[in-house]
């Protein structure tokens, strides 16, 4: 009897904290929060972990209140009864509670500059993670901005290398980039949306000569790397493919000059023209901001 009292405390246990979980995917869900941990195309298999942990739950409720002894065992030879010490039993159910109690407990929190510090910024194709000390000896920023025709720059360009070197699965790859390439260079002003963030900015990492001198608005946070000049930053996005756990940081170098002052971790909207910035032999895109605005950090402020 008493072995049967045990066992259906551990069922009521585990059917409260799988229903827990289930209150905090719920809520996670309902009020939109659930894109700061998974991306939005991870969405649709929330729902179905969300109904898998409702069913779980209710039925080990259900079987810790049966007297019928054989709804509380599987009758499979083997004893479930819970072995080890109680401080042993109270730890291993503290791992599971204190993620749902956290979760439904303290407020949700966007990553910001101290992640950055400690992963790097990826500046575009995936090439560089961490960007050389910029030093004055060691730059090379003169460019005349703005209005350089595309043609000119043609024939000195180097980024479709970039992209031929590369190895992708998708032999499609380099056409694509091609014919976004093209689009933006028509445009007056290049908008670095949302939506194709990632794709506008491997563009302009890959094809850096053609777009010197074209206009650029992105938006994004302010992070300052500790050994650039005081007046230089980035303006960086979170992107992920799964979930935070896989977050990368993707941004543009960029100079206010000593026209704008901003804090790190300020979320806005820097428009300028793009020039480029030479360190340890590398050629980086270097926005010569002219306008920047403080901006409220967007409904979702990872991209995907």
């Amino acid at each position: 009897m008493q072995e049967e009292r045990d066992y259906s405390s551990h069922a009521l246990f585990r059917g409260i904290i799988l229903l827990g979980f289930f209150l905090l995917l719920f809520r996670l869900l309902v009020s939109g929060d659930i894109t700061y941990y998974i991306a939005p195309k991870m969405i649709p298999f929330s729902y179905f972990a969300l109904v898998i942990l409702l069913v779980l739950g209710l039925m080990q409720l259900w079987r810790s209140g049966s007297k019928n002894l054989e709804e509380l065992y599987c009758n499979c030879g083997f004893s479930h009864t819970q072995t080890g010490t109680p401080l042993q039993t109270f730890f291993i159910y503290t791992l599971f509670v204190l993620p749902v109690l956290t979760g439904l407990w303290f407020p949700m929190t966007v990553l910001d500059s101290s992640i950055v510090a400690k992963r790097g910024v990826i500046y575009g194709t995936g090439l560089n993670t961490t960007l050389p000390a910029v030093r004055d000896d060691e730059t090379d920023t003169s460019y005349d901005l703005p209005g350089t025709d595309p043609d000119i720059v043609e024939e000195s360009i180097d980024g479709t290398k970039i992209v031929e070197d590369m190895n992708y699965e998708n032999d499609e790859y380099p056409t694509r980039m091609e014919s976004l390439r093209d689009e933006l260079l028509e445009d007056d002003k290049i908008i670095v949306s949302e939506a194709r963030y990632l794709d506008i900015t491997d563009n302009i990492y890959a094809y850096l000569d053609w777009f010197l001198g074209k206009e650029i608005e992105n938006v994004g946070f302010v992070y300052k790397q500790p050994d650039l000049e005081e007046d230089q930053f980035v303006v960086a996005r979170f992107g992920i493919t799964c979930c935070v756990a896989d977050a990368s940081v993707f941004g543009i170098l960029s100079t206010s000059g000593e026209m704008f002052e901003v804090e790190e971790d300020e979320w806005v909207r820097a428009t300028g023209y793009l020039s480029k910035i030479t360190l340890e032999d590398w050629d980086y895109p270097y926005l010569q901001i002219t306008d920047i605005e403080k901006v409220e950090e967007p409904e979702n402020p990872y991209i995907n």
